[in-house]
């Protein structure tokens, strides 16, 4: 059985994000982090605060992990920061040099972490960050704040997940066997693609204005787990777990439709996730699976291993958005219907927590 839990993770409940020269670090709910913001002497200096929601797994970027963040700001038709590295200092954010308040209304845009790609952002309705390869380990974030005029408090900045957060927690309740496991994937999936802020500000009371995704290309298999010799096999246990945490903590995907799974000569086509496993008898130690009786298409080559497939879309789930959580639950308990698992699917939202 399968379980995929989808949960809105643009305004989520886990990060919360505080971005500036005076900012305070707004921490999530077990953290202690309430030192007060630094001020500038000089109040014509722009000061900028955020905020980014709590999220409920490990790894996504929080308030108490944020490192740096870079910030475009426009004016009247003109630049008033350009690319401007953010960078925590304690309790505070600095960076150099110091922008000064116009006369006019400010337009802001930042995205985290710093990344190798050009942004090409004007103000005048937006802009985008082009070709960006997602390596599967980084936590995009993104925020708008437009038509700001000057003011003493730092300028708030709402900050969403601009990429969909995919996790597979697999597990085994049958005590009867032996569940090993050496890879975990997820296969044919969009690696490229160019993202676009949206044109309104990304406050807490406008979770309409999200990002979006375009040009995708470059199709790959992004692997979650893998074993660098036999000893590395992990035993599956009673309680679901994300066996990328801590190892190679891949789980971020940029958002994309999803393919149906098909099977022809040639293997399989589509969206999906791939676990590479053997089946033993607990009592014996007796390989249950794969066996003599596994069709070809479900063993590894080379391997004493078979392959189980899941679909990664569903009725619910057609498409990773961004800004949302997936979390795939899979159950390996029967090895003689592995070539007939259906699945239960439920979607949940993430809720809002206001820092």
């Amino acid at each position: 059985m399968k379980r995929i839990i989808h949960k809105t993770y643009f305004m989520m409940k886990k990060e919360s994000f505080i971005l500036g020269l005076a900012a305070c670090m707004c921490a999530f709910t077990s953290c202690s982090d309430k030192e007060e913001p630094q001020q500038s002497q000089d109040s014509r200096v722009i000061s900028l605060s955020a905020v980014v929601p709590n999220t409920s797994r490990g790894a996504s970027t929080t308030t108490a992990t944020i490192k740096n963040f870079v910030v475009y700001a426009f004016t009247g038709g003109s630049v008033l920061m350009d690319g401007v590295k953010v960078t925590r200092d304690g309790a505070s954010w600095v960076y150099s040099p110091e922008a000064y308040w116009p006369v006019t209304p400010v337009n802001f845009y930042a995205f985290s972490p710093e990344i190798n790609v050009s942004a090409d952002i004007t103000g005048e309705g937006g802009g985008n960050i082009p070709g960006y390869i997602n390596d599967g380990t980084k936590d995009l974030l993104y925020s708008v704040r437009t038509n700001v005029i000057q003011q003493a408090a730092p300028v708030s900045l709402n900050f969403r997940h601009a990429l969909s957060k995919v996790s597979v927690l697999i597990s085994s309740t049958n005590q009867r066997i032996n569940v090993a496991v050496s890879y975990i994937k997820l296969n044919n999936i969009y690696h490229q693609g160019s993202f676009t802020f949206p044109a309104t500000s990304t406050l807490a009371s406008t979770p309409e204005a999200v990002g979006s995704w375009s040009e995708l290309k470059g199709k790959t298999d992004m692997l979650t787990f893998a074993i660098l010799g036999e000893e590395d096999k992990v035993e599956l246990t009673p309680v679901p777990t994300d066996y990328s945490l801590n190892t190679l903590d891949c789980s971020y995907v940029i958002p994309q439709p999803l393919s149906k799974v098909e099977l022809s000569e040639s293997g399989y086509t589509g969206t999906y996730i791939e676990v590479d496993c053997e089946i033993f008898d607990s009592a014996t130690g007796a390989k249950l699976w794969p066996n003599a009786n596994t069709p070809d298409y479900m063993l590894v080559p080379q391997t004493s291993t078979g392959r189980i497939i899941y679909p990664a879309s569903s009725d619910n789930v057609k498409a990773y958005l961004p800004g949302h959580a997936y979390i795939y639950n899979i159950s390996i308990n029967n090895p003689s219907v592995l070539d007939k698992i259906e699945f239960d699917v439920t979607v949940d939202d993430y809720s809002i927590d206001q820092m």
